[in-house]
């Protein structure tokens, strides 16, 4: 199961790195501001589907959008980058896709720290003198 697990973890990085970098592309035709703001993918996701509308991004949102990034200096700069963005407007269908497309990369996302999370203990449990030893075993089981 570790090998199985270890060949799954690099499938979903792959995966989850193509989606992300999907959701980015299609995403900045309506807001190409926010790529030089956000560079992590999974927040990059999670701010694209709060703002969704550029157009509705407004001052009364910076509080909720603060929590999303964890500071107050960069929610302030999304928004006033939404404000005097050069993006087109996306169709509401659009929309819905970008939104729904953000938040299967963020499950895969989740998904894969859940794996690795039951990777690890599953080393710890059959080799725990080797996971203290190398850390992350991962990388070294992956030549089996």
């Amino acid at each position: 199961m570790v090998i199985q697990a270890i060949f799954l973890l690099d499938t979903l990085d792959k995966d989850i790195n193509s989606f992300a970098m999907r959701v980015r592309e299609w995403y900045s035709w309506h807001f190409p501001e926010l790529v030089k703001i956000v560079n992590d993918n999974y927040l990059y996701c999670k701010i694209a589907k709060f703002i969704e509308d550029k157009s509705k991004l407004a001052e009364d949102k910076i509080e909720a959008l603060t929590d999303l990034v964890g500071d107050e200096d960069k929610a302030k700069e999304i928004v006033e980058a939404a404000k005097a963005s050069m993006g087109q407007d996306l169709s509401p269908v659009d929309l819905i896709n970008v939104h729904q497309f953000a938040q299967r990369v963020m499950d895969l996302s989740d998904y894969r720290r859940r794996l690795s999370d039951y990777l690890t203990a599953k080393m710890n449990d059959i080799a725990p003198n080797l996971q203290s030893l190398v850390g992350d075993s991962r990388r070294l089981c992956s030549g089996f």
